[in-house]
């Protein structure tokens, strides 16, 4: 892994996030687009170290300048006051067998709420992989020391647009 992260623009990113985490862009009509525009906003940002690959690839949203491939959750209020993460969803399998398969190197988590950027493996990832049964959904949690802050408490930009606009402008092909 060899992210310079002094060349991301992380206020940028997180003011992307702050602009998007609105109950109607957390719907399920729209949380796939709220997905979207966050991890286009982190690749924009990222001064060419990420190339977003989202819209293509399955199980990777990014590949880093030097070729390791990258996937980003994320989730308001994910890290926890005693080092854990709450449960991520993974992989929903959707009558598939349920085999989590390696797709990414490295996880980025962002805390949503917090505005918060971590950081972790597939290794461990495959490790705190779970299954409930009847869900078609694979689940990760994290422990103390799974993972490393990258940034915290980061201070969003202020964009000059809000979602509410952006659906808004949708509304008008109606």
């Amino acid at each position: 892994m060899n992210i310079d992260l002094s060349r991301i623009n992380l206020e940028e990113f997180f003011g992307c996030v702050e602009a998007t985490n609105t109950t109607q862009m957390k719907s399920n009509a729209f949380k796939t687009l709220r997905t979207w525009l966050q991890e286009k906003s982190f690749a924009k940002w990222s001064d060419d170290q990420f190339e977003y690959v989202g819209d293509y690839r399955d199980g990777v949203d990014f590949i880093s300048s030097n070729n390791e491939l990258y996937e980003m959750k994320g989730k308001l209020r994910l890290f926890n006051k005693n080092g854990s993460t709450g449960a991520i969803d993974l992989k929903n399998f959707r009558g598939e067998t349920k085999v989590v398969e390696k797709t990414f190197d490295y996880m980025f988590l962002v805390d949503t709420f917090n505005m918060t950027l971590g950081l972790t493996d597939w290794e461990t990832v495959e490790k705190r992989t779970y299954f409930t049964p009847k869900s078609p959904v694979a689940k990760c949690k994290f422990l103390p020391g799974d993972f490393t802050i990258l940034a915290s408490n980061v201070t969003p930009s202020k964009k000059n647009i809000t979602s509410a606009e952006i659906l808004d402008n949708l509304l008008e092909i109606l």
